[in-house]
């Protein structure tokens, strides 16, 4: 047998937290390009806009590679994230990133920092990750505004490396319709003319929801928008049911804003919620001899949304896209059950629509 050989802490290289990133970006972005950068901005979004409860976030594309990310009515302390790897963050959501991803794996990274007049208070500048001049020594800045400035890095991103307005553009409105409170304004030029665009969805998850009920052949009814704080986690939900079966039903899900394909645990208390909901109004109504509830029929017609924001959510599978916090399940259901229930009372056409599909001996299910 050959010795093996015996390593010694010094011989073990160390590495700067900008090095880990830059050695490894397929692990924060998942793709290096367009797709992967589009994800790293959407957790941008949804780390300022929960840390510093902002209402208005704008991404402005200003030459090839590089851009301007602006956040303004900043209402809470800007927490220095972009300097240094916090091993202390409690962070649980793989979608929620820091700054210091995108300060790493930019050639120039600017941040500057605005009082309530625009007077600059605080500016710092980076190169790959590594600081080269600027303010220092402050971890925690009150401010109004936000700017950084940054070119993404060739070395990281490669030469073939393009915006895609249309992409992002797409992806910013279908972001922005988790955040009912906040404007997202996309500035970019086609040839010589400069485009603005600004999403506002004031209704959130309904006006999301709207766009698929007039892609249907017919009409919708139960109409609900249920956004309430749960116990210890606040959801918001928006449903209907179509007129008719389609073969690929609406239903989209999210934790803290990022998109669960796999649905999970959320989903499996909504889909139980609508089902109770029936079931409470047979069982009221002694139907159940010819009615029979499953959550299939439930599903068929069913066009819905859901974003539920919780400080511990649990992920099952490698990529982390299907929830799997259990004891969530039954509080969604009773408050889907109670709000579904109450609408079925009031509504008699509505509730006609709805439960015949689940009459015994009616091929529709």
């Amino acid at each position: 047998m050959t010795d093996k050989k015996k390593y010694t802490k010094d011989e073990i290289p160390s590495l700067m937290w900008n090095e880990h990133i830059r050695l490894r970006p397929g692990m924060y972005l998942g793709r290096v390009n367009i797709k992967g950068f589009v994800e790293l901005l959407k957790g941008l979004y949804s780390n300022v806009l929960n840390d510093l409860k902002s209402d208005s976030i704008s991404f402005e594309i200003t030459k090839p590679n590089s851009a301007v990310l602006s956040v303004t009515n900043i209402k809470s302390i800007v927490v220095d994230n972009w300097s240094k790897w916090d091993h202390n963050s409690h962070r649980t959501n793989p979608f929620i990133l820091e700054f210091q991803t995108l300060n790493a794996l930019s050639e120039r990274f600017k941040i500057h920092l605005f009082d309530k007049d625009h007077n600059c208070i605080y500016k710092q500048e980076y190169g790959k990750g590594v600081f080269i001049n600027g303010d220092q020594g402050k971890n925690q800045i009150r401010c109004s505004e936000m700017e950084i400035n940054f070119t993404l890095d060739k070395e990281i991103w490669g030469d073939q490396f393009n915006w895609n307005e249309n992409f992002i553009s797409h992806e910013i409105s279908e972001f922005a319709y988790l955040h009912k409170k906040v404007k997202f304004k996309f500035l970019f030029q086609v040839g010589n003319e400069n485009c603005n665009i600004t999403y506002h969805f004031k209704n959130g998850l309904s006006d999301r929801l709207e766009i698929e009920k007039l892609r249907g052949l017919g009409g919708s009814y139960f109409e609900t928008t249920i956004d309430e704080q749960i116990e210890d986690f606040r959801i918001e939900i928006a449903f209907a049911f179509r007129d008719y079966t389609v073969d690929e039903p609406f239903l989209r899900s999210f934790v803290n804003d990022y998109y669960t394909h796999e649905n999970g645990s959320h989903v499996d208390g909504l889909l139980k919620g609508l089902t109770y909901g029936v079931m409470k109004y047979f069982q009221k109504n002694n139907l159940t001899e010819v009615f029979k509830i499953s959550e299939k029929g439930i599903k068929e017609n069913l066009i819905a949304a859901i974003n539920i924001r919780m400080n511990e959510p649990v992920f099952s599978g490698c990529v982390k896209n299907k929830l799997a916090n259990s004891e969530i399940i039954e509080p969604i259901a009773n408050h889907v059950s109670n709000v579904l229930f109450k609408k079925i009372e009031e509504s008699e056409e509505s509730t006609k629509k709805l439960i015949q599909k689940f009459k015994i001996g009616d091929n529709t299910i």
